[in-house]
């Protein structure tokens, strides 16, 4: 009759939370897609302030961005359920927006055909609205989003 090893369920336990450590202190995400969000102003002579956050992450707090600059981060998506979501109050002038930059839909349009260590979701801020480069085509598509919007309104 065949012995059964008790301690076997532990090691298996240990074993794959110090794989799970190693990995994320790497930089890496284990057991979900990385992200890569980019925010870029491409108004020239124009600066924007800006607030990203997700209900957990403030992403910089109130974050003022000139021509070509850009608020940026990465994150691993949300194990437990495709709940992940960022997004970001953008003001210029006497116009503003507050959209999702990431939720479960947009990032369709930023999942690329070859999987690198992180996908990304650029943001283009342009003088007509928000663009989103579309990755599904090779990035050769920024997609209008949104308009801006009168202060108050948004």
């Amino acid at each position: 009759m065949a012995k059964h090893n008790k301690s076997l369920p532990f090691v298996f336990i240990y074993v794959t939370a110090f794989l799970c450590i190693i990995k994320v202190a790497a930089g890496g995400c284990f057991w979900s897609s990385g992200w890569f969000i980019n925010v870029c102003n491409l108004m020239p002579n124009e600066k924007v302030l800006v607030h990203c956050k997700s209900k957990d992450n403030d992403i910089g707090g109130l974050q003022t961005i000139g021509w070509n600059e850009s608020v940026h981060w990465q994150f691993c998506e949300n194990i437990v359920s495709p709940s992940t979501l960022y997004f970001c109050h953008i003001w210029w002038g006497n116009s503003e927006q507050v959209f999702d930059v990431f939720n479960g839909q947009l990032k369709r349009q930023c999942v690329e055909k070859e999987k690198k260590d992180y996908w990304r979701c650029t943001w283009l801020i342009k003088k007509d609205g928000f663009y989103l480069i579309d990755r599904t085509t090779g990035g050769h598509i920024d997609v209008k989003k949104y308009d801006w919007k009168p202060i108050g309104s948004a």
